[in-house]
């Protein structure tokens, strides 16, 4: 029997940006089906709600066979556990998210052994985007639609851009979300 190879991608994504969407379309080429796993954190204060950030992946993803969108309220590894996976993909920018992601790996897998983590660095487009920098520059004023931004090069981007944002750093549909939650927001 040729069991299918999925993967699950976990985050809060809030928002999702198109680094995350790189991460899903790198894992998909190797994987039958990768999971989007929204994962409720009660240490974050989301800017979107649970069902709003799946609205806005679901709709970012919808042309993409074998990628799917849930939600869990608790650890993953009780996720991986009901539904019996074992493989993670994590994206990383640079050496701070592979040590911070390397640490949760195996803390992870000391409750469930069983835990793979398969790491793929992010595309040099996307190593300072992330979604603390689209908020930063949402409410800055302004967000540069393709970015996600490490804090330092993002501050210096909010400062050459006068607080926009580059319309590259979200997908399409989030990025009408942040326009309707940012109505003064200017996109370049």
């Amino acid at each position: 029997m040729n069991e299918k190879k999925r993967i699950v991608f976990q985050g809060t994504f809030d928002p999702f940006t198109n680094g995350h969407l790189a991460v899903v379309q790198a894992a998909r080429a190797v994987f039958d089906e990768v999971i989007i796993l929204l994962l409720v954190n009660p240490d974050k204060k989301p800017l979107f709600s649970l069902e709003k950030r799946q609205a806005m992946i679901e709709a970012s993803v919808k042309d993409m066979p074998g990628v799917s969108v849930e939600h869990f309220d608790g650890l993953l590894v009780d996720y991986l556990k009901a539904h019996e996976l074992s493989a993670c993909v994590r994206g990383v920018r640079n050496s701070t998210d592979f040590d911070y992601e390397k640490q949760n790996h195996f803390l992870s897998q000391k409750l469930y052994p069983a835990l793979q983590t398969l790491f793929l660095p992010s595309d040099p487009q996307w190593e300072c985007v992330s979604s603390s920098a689209v908020k930063t520059a949402c409410e800055q004023g302004t967000l540069p639609q393709e970015w996600s931004v490490a804090p330092l090069r993002l501050l210096k981007t909010i400062i050459h851009t006068g607080g926009k944002l580059p319309k590259e750093w979200v997908p399409e549909p989030v990025l009408r979300e942040l326009k309707k939650t940012f109505p003064k927001l200017l996109v370049f």
